[in-house]
């Protein structure tokens, strides 16, 4: 007779620690929860969204500081890198950008048609950005568009904004300068819209916010980028529930601003602890994250730490560096379970 549950079964739960993906770790405060559980009774789900999303907007020009008639939400920042190159990519336009950086620039460039000019890093202690080789190639090409995540991902590092703003003196492309992880940096590029028209900027609620899940990203231009685009884009983009939700985390700011600053705090102990270890090589990181490598086997690495129920992102052959690992920020505890354990696999125990 099968024994049923309560009768002498005991269930384990395996809890995997998941520092692979630079997601914010914190799960939802006391405040929060109480309201997103409100909402999820309140939303209209037989409804179609408000198609100019004028409340979100609103919200996310409160925080960003920037008119809300020049910004565009999206069904996260992804949609809004396909949005960009549907506009400004395609048939005999080129996409530029450096590499290794965030994948699906060079993957949208691919459905949407448009040939790809990757610009590879120069790596000598750590990453350094090629400046004139991007700037050569932006003032060869009349069509097309460039991509520079600002700080950039995997590597880290951020660019000069001087730079950038020869960059878009120089060139007639269109540049989209994805922020993801501004809220860890600190530094944007907002203040070169107003001059530029060839300047486009991404951000995302998926890092910062937590909101990965439900997908919500933003894109801030001036007016006639925006119009241009708002021609294109799918009047239903972004869900009435994660329009909702979003404008709701945007009010409770204070709060993630105390997350960020506990993040970047635990980044530089993480940081601290891959200097201290004579056995790894570390790149400095301005995100939420920090790309390395051992003098061992990354992949052997990656495995151990998962039957330790550690998830880290691993590359079997990352631009430059060849195999990779990347570790994400996460809670305090999460953090030195990780060190904990990575040290131990390398020194064999």
């Amino acid at each position: 007779m099968p024994v049923q549950p309560g009768l002498g079964w005991k269930v384990m739960v395996i809890i995997m620690i998941k520092l692979s993906s630079n997601e914010n770790p914190y799960p939802l405060s006391g405040e929060v929860a109480k309201k997103v559980n409100r909402l999820a009774l309140e939303v209209a789900y037989n409804r179609y969204p408000e198609k100019t999303y004028s409340e979100l907007r609103d919200a996310l020009s409160s925080y960003a500081g920037f008119p809300a008639d020049k910004i565009i939400a999206g069904n996260g920042s992804d949609e809004l890198i396909l949005l960009s190159l549907l506009k400004y990519g395609g048939r005999d336009r080129v996409m530029i950008s450096p590499a290794p950086t965030f994948g699906m620039y060079s993957h949208y460039a691919r459905v949407t048609g448009t040939e790809i000019k990757e610009v590879p890093y120069m790596l000598e202690d750590d990453f350094i950005f090629p400046e004139d080789e991007i700037m050569e190639l932006a003032r060869k090409f009349d069509d097309g568009i460039i991509f520079l995540c600002y700080p950039n991902n995997p590597t880290g590092e951020r660019l000069s904004l001087s730079w950038l703003a020869e960059l878009l003196a120089e060139t007639d492309l269109m540049v989209v300068v994805d922020e993801a992880y501004y809220e860890f940096s600190g530094e944007t590029a907002i203040d070169l819209i107003e001059d530029n028209q060839n300047l486009i900027i991404l951000r995302t609620l998926s890092k910062a916010f937590g909101l990965a899940g439900l997908r919500v990203g933003y894109l801030m231009a001036n007016q006639s980028v925006v119009d241009d685009l708002n021609e294109i884009r799918s009047p239903y983009n972004v869900s009435n529930y994660s329009a909702k939700i979003a404008v709701t985390l945007l009010g409770f700011e204070d709060e993630y601003r105390k997350q960020w600053i506990e993040m970047r705090n635990e980044r530089i102990k993480l940081e601290d602890f891959l200097v201290e270890h004579d056995r790894i090589t570390h790149f400095h990181s301005e995100g939420n994250f920090i790309l390395f490598k051992t003098d061992g086997d990354e992949e052997e690495i990656k495995d151990k730490l998962l039957e330790r129920n550690l998830m880290i992102r691993y590359w079997n052959d990352l631009d430059i560096l060849g195999k990779a690992l990347r570790v994400s920020v996460g809670l305090p505890e999460e953090n030195e379970l990780f060190k904990e354990a990575l040290k131990a696999i390398l020194e064999g125990v």
